[in-house]
C-alpha cells in the first residue's frame, strides 16, 4: 500500500457551518479547499477502501475522480462517520442501460461491496441507521466482513501483493464495550495505522512497534492560536472521554510513527488551514491532514 487520499479532513460540522460568521468559516467560503473541509473519511486506492462515511462521502467521493470502491472500513458508529452509509448501494451501473436482459439485481450481484468492521461496531451502528441491517441482510446491496472474527487479505490493485487488514477494538467511553475500533494495515513492507477519532481509550500496547503511517484524531484546542479561552469548564467537563491536541501529540511521541497525519480538525478548534500549516513548522514528522490531500507512504 503506497498512498493514501484524505476525503474529509473535518469533524461533527463541516467547515464553512451554515450561519457561521467566524473567520475560519468565512475564510472557507471566500477560498473552498483546503480552507474548507468535509467530515472525517480516507480513501486507500490501491485497496479501493474507503474509510468512514460521513454524509459528504458521495461527493468528495467524485471529486476525487474515484472509480473503483470495493470496501468500506468502519471504526465507529457516530453519525458524522456514518451518515452517508447509504454509499454502499454506489456500483457501476451502465450495463443495466446497455443490455435489456441484464437488470438492477444482477447489477447488486455482480457489484458488492464489503462493509469491513468488528461485530460490536456492526451492532451498534444498526442500532442507529436500521437502514444498515436492511442493506446488508436483507437486500444483499453489500457483505459484511467482521475483523474479530477473522482477519481480511486484500490483493492490492497495483500488483505489489496483499494487504491484511486487522482490528483493534477500544471503547468510545472506557467501559468494556468495544464499540469502535482502529485499523492495522500490513502489506508491501509498509505498515498503517488508522485510529481517526475518539480514540482515548484506545489500548497503545496492541499497536506494532514499527508504523510507517498513523493516522491519528488532531485532538481540541482550549483555546484560540492568539490564546483566548474557547471552552468553558462545562464544555471541558462534556468533553472527558476526548483527546486534547497536547494528549494526542504525546501519544504521537509514545507510538513513534515515522509519519503522522492528523485529521478530525473540528469546527470548534477556531483555526484555518493556515494555523495548521504554521503549528505543523513545529513538529517534526507530523502533518494535518486537508480534503484532497494524497501521502505518499
Amino acid at each position: 500500500m503506497r498512498t493514501l487520499t484524505v476525503l474529509g479532513s473535518g469533524g461533527n460540522s463541516p467547515i464553512p457551518t451554515p450561519t457561521c460568521r467566524c473567520r475560519v468559516c468565512e475564510e472557507a467560503r471566500a477560498r473552498g479547499v483546503p480552507y474548507a473541509r468535509h467530515g472525517n473519511s480516507l480513501f486507500l486506492p490501491e485497496l479501493a477502501a474507503v474509510v468512514d462515511a460521513p454524509e459528504f462521502v458521495y461527493g468528495n467521493l467524485e471529486r476525487e475522480g474515484v472509480d473503483a470502491f470495493e470496501y468500506l472500513l468502519l471504526t465507529h458508529w457516530h453519525p458524522d462517520h456514518t451518515a452517508g452509509l447509504r454509499v454502499v448501494q454506489a456500483r457501476r451501473m451502465e450495463r443495466m442501460f446497455e443490455e435489456p436482459d441484464y437488470g438492477l439485481v444482477e447489477t447488486v450481484r455482480d457489484h458488492r461491496l464489503t462493509l469491513v468492521t468488528t461485530r460490536p461496531v456492526y451492532d451498534r451502528t444498526c442500532e442507529l441507521y436500521d437502514g444498515l441491517r436492511h442493506y446488508i441482510e436483507d437486500i444483499g446491496f453489500a457483505s459484511a466482513h467482521f475483523l474479530d472474527e477473522e482477519p481480511l487479505a486484500i490483493d492490492a490493485r497495483d500488483g505489489s501483493g496483499e494487504v491484511t487488514v486487522e482490528a483493534i477494538p477500544y471503547s468510545l467511553s472506557g467501559d468494556d464495550t468495544m464499540d469502535a475500533t482502529a485499523f492495522v494495515l500490513r502489506g508491501d513492507d509498509t505498515t498503517v495505522v488508522l485510529a481517526t477519532d475518539d480514540a482515548r481509550y484506545l489500548d497503545e500496547s496492541a499497536l506494532p512497534d514499527e508504523i510507517d503511517l498513523a493516522v491519528l484524531e488532531c485532538g481540541y484546542f482550549p483555546e484560540t492560536p492568539d490564546g483566548t479561552q474557547i471552552l468553558t469548564d462545562l464544555d471541558e467537563s462534556i468533553l472527558v472521554d476526548e483527546l486534547t491536541h497536547a494528549e494526542v501529540m504525546e501519544r504521537v511521541e509514545r507510538v513513534g510513527a515515522d509519519l503522522t497525519l492528523l485529521t478530525e480538525i473540528e469546527h470548534i478548534y477556531g483555526r484555518s488551514y493556515d494555523d495548521f500549516r504554521e503549528l505543523e513548522r513545529a513538529y517534526a514528522d507530523v502533518r494535518f491532514a486537508y480534503d484532497g490531500l494524497t501521502i505518499e507512504i
